[in-house]
């Protein structure tokens, strides 16, 4: 059951990976604006993060979960890899919120049955989700540009007949009947410092990962460049990630959200002053020629990883914090705080998202509000606490 959940979970997070980097092409296919797009997919993103608690309650009631995890993970995989037999623009929303609401269903689930072993094996079912996550930007700009998606629903096709055959025939752990501890407001109040802090993380984060692809198009680097930037940041995030958590436990998980948003806010600063584009713009004082790819990978991965640091820390201080409530806790750092982050995307999107240019030219505001936050943060460190 184990192996299952880690590779399945591979598979999931790599299918829902693949819709922020087809923006550049998707918006020719499809002749729509770029704010148009990014708004489709933040709204999409905001509303599966804030459903995903839900499907928690859900995956510790429900007894037949292997008909439960076998349709969500059919529903993720046909509906993702479906986007190649879409005509309209609208479809293609359609098939995108399908994914990312049985992707959400899928995870609470994946991690019970990552845990039936032992607790710690919830590392390796989170690594493998990354890892998906991370490979899934450079395949589909591969192939995009290789095929123009041609025959890509042939690969949901395929997932969805090894899951028949394997999930409705494993041995389920049997539901566990317990009742929730007590919830004071007391400690709701000491996790909003953190809950913020994430949220602005997460809309650093996503305003990257959206328009990071679509200034790679600008500068007049390849769908697959565009693609890379995000599979390369991904992976070295997996590595950054594992590493603050042991250093977390050294010298406070708060300190980790601190140095995650100083290193972000520096190199989006620096990314805002170089220009790539065809066209010199007054706030970019720094022009290198379009031959410089290496030196755009670099200056993304610089701005986008470090979020990273921070991204399994967060969670493990929410937890530490409320001990009885760890659930609930983890809910907030994430599920709450990444919607909010979603939220900010959409609402900023939405107002200048048809620029790119200037998208990209303001990460820095983002994250410097996450600095702000994690510097309030800092005084309910459980570790100095």
């Amino acid at each position: 059951m184990f192996w299952i959940a880690v590779i399945v979970h591979f598979f999931a997070d790599m299918a829902t990976s693949i819709f922020q980097p087809l923006g550049p092409y998707l918006t020719e296919v499809f002749s729509v604006s770029n704010r148009t797009y990014a708004i489709s997919l933040y709204s999409m993103s905001l509303t599966s993060s804030m459903i995903q608690p839900m499907f928690g309650v859900i995956s510790d009631k429900i007894s037949r979960r292997n008909f439960y995890l076998t349709a969500v993970l059919i529903g993720t995989f046909l509906s993702a890899y479906s986007i190649s037999l879409t005509h309209t623009f609208w479809l293609f929303v359609f098939l995108v919120f399908i994914a990312q609401l049985a992707n959400s269903a899928f995870h609470p689930m994946g991690a019970i049955m990552a845990t039936s072993r032992k607790k710690s094996d919830l590392a390796y079912f989170t690594l493998s989700g990354m890892f998906g996550y991370a490979v899934g930007p450079i395949f589909i700009t591969w192939y995009a540009q290789k095929t123009h998606l041609r025959g890509l629903h042939w690969l949901g096709i395929a997932l969805s007949v090894v899951i028949l055959l394997t999930i409705p025939k494993m041995k389920f752990l049997k539901v566990e009947k317990k009742s929730p501890p007590k919830l004071s407001m007391s400690g709701v109040r000491i996790l909003i410092p953190l809950l913020l802090y994430v949220a602005l993380r997460s809309a650093t984060m996503g305003t990257a990962q959206i328009y990071g692809p679509m200034y790679a198009k600008i500068a007049g680097l390849s769908l697959v460049i565009g693609g890379s930037i995000l599979t390369i940041t991904r992976i070295v995030g997996m590595l950054l990630s594992y590493t603050g958590v042991h250093v977390g436990e050294r010298i406070g998980n708060s300190y980790i959200n601190l140095m995650s948003s100083i290193l972000m806010l520096g190199a989006s600063v620096i990314f805002s002053l170089v220009d790539f584009s065809y066209v010199v713009h007054p706030w970019s004082i720094l022009n290198f020629s379009r031959n410089t790819t290496w030196q755009f990978v670099f200056l993304f991965v610089s701005m986008l990883a470090p979020g990273y640091f921070s991204m399994s820390s967060a969670t493990i201080e929410a937890q530490k914090r409320l001990p009885t409530n760890a659930a609930f806790a983890s809910s907030i750092a994430m599920g709450l705080g990444w919607s909010l982050g979603n939220l900010i995307n959409l609402v900023y999107s939405s107002i200048f998202g048809n620029s790119v240019l200037f998208m990209v030219k303001t990460i820095w505001i983002f994250a410097a509000s996450s600095l702000a936050f994690s510097i309030w943060d800092m005084s309910y460190d459980s570790k100095r606490s």
